[in-house]
């Protein structure tokens, strides 16, 4: 269950990365300098996300964060949907919160599908990769799904994954697999 929840994730982050430059470029008239800057004012946010999850689960428990990093997902799918096609910075202002929450939640889902594992880390590690890799590649495909509507598409993809990934969350959050390796672990 663990891999399903922390697979999906990584859809609204490769969604983002498939249609970005066509949003920046051929959406919002932007020319390829213009789009490299707001793409690493995305990248450099990305970038904070382990360290502000370390500083954030030092005062909260993991389960909030990642019932957090899945609300703001959602929270930013709406945004996208509603005002992301009102100009750039406003796009780039919500894209890098929602890219943010991805990578955020990717170090205690890592964590937590990791400590599921006695043995064979390697193996572990592997699938985990590939189940992300392959829901990356869905998200990649789904938004490209309506090319004329590439903010809209990016914006539902945000938003069902934080709805289905946090309710999927929500479920196993408190389950034994979960509590008990967290007590474990701190």
């Amino acid at each position: 269950m663990l891999l399903c929840i922390f697979s999906i994730a990584p859809m609204a982050l490769m969604a983002f990365l498939a249609a970005g430059s066509y949003i920046y470029i051929n959406g919002f008239g932007l020319t390829e300098q213009e789009f490299s800057y707001y793409f690493a004012f995305n990248a450099m946010c990305a970038s904070l996300g382990p360290a502000i999850y370390m500083k954030l689960s030092r005062h909260i428990s993991v389960q909030k964060v990642i019932t957090l990093c899945f609300c703001i997902l959602a929270m930013m799918g709406v945004l996208t949907l509603t005002i992301g096609s009102t100009a750039p910075w406003v796009f780039a202002l919500i894209a890098a919160p929602a890219t943010l929450m991805v990578i955020m939640m990717r170090v205690p889902g890592t964590n937590l599908m990791l400590d599921q594992q006695d043995k064979d880390t390697g193996s572990a590690v592997a699938l985990i990769q590939f189940f992300a890799m392959i829901c990356g590649s869905a998200g990649m495909l789904l938004v490209s799904m309506r090319p004329d509507a590439l903010i809209a598409n990016l914006g539902m993809i945000q938003l069902s994954i934080g709805i289905v990934g946090g309710l999927l969350w929500f479920v196993v959050r408190n389950r034994a697999f979960v509590t008990d390796k967290l007590v474990k672990s701190h």
